[in-house]
C-alpha cells in the first residue's frame, strides 16, 4: 500500500460507511449505524502502524455488513417511525 493510499484509506472507508448507513430504511437501525461509525472512528483516531491496518480491515467487514443490512431493509420495508 502506497503512502497516499494508506493516508486516504480511512477517509474513503469512513465516507463509504456513512453512505451505506444512510441507505438503511429503518430510523432506529440507521441512527444506530451512523452513531456507531462516528464513535468508532473517533475512538480509533490515534492508532498507528499495524493497529491501523487491523482497524481498516474490521471497518471493511462492517461495511459489508451494512451493505447486507441496507439491502434487507429495502426488501422488507417497515412502517415509518414517528421520528421520520
Amino acid at each position: 500500500m502506497t503512502a497516499v493510499a494508506a493516508a486516504t484509506a480511512p477517509t474513503t472507508l469512513y465516507r463509504s460507511l456513512l453512505r451505506e448507513a444512510r441507505k438503511v430504511k429503518d430510523y432506529n437501525f440507521r441512527s444506530y449505524a451512523l452513531r456507531r461509525v462516528k464513535t468508532d472512528f473517533v475512538a480509533n483516531r490515534e492508532l498507528k502502524g499495524g493497529e491501523t491496518t487491523n482497524a481498516i480491515n474490521q471497518g471493511l467487514q462492517h461495511l459489508d455488513m451494512l451493505k447486507r443490512q441496507s439491502a434487507l431493509s429495502q426488501l422488507y420495508p417497515s412502517v415509518l417511525s414517528v421520528m421520520e
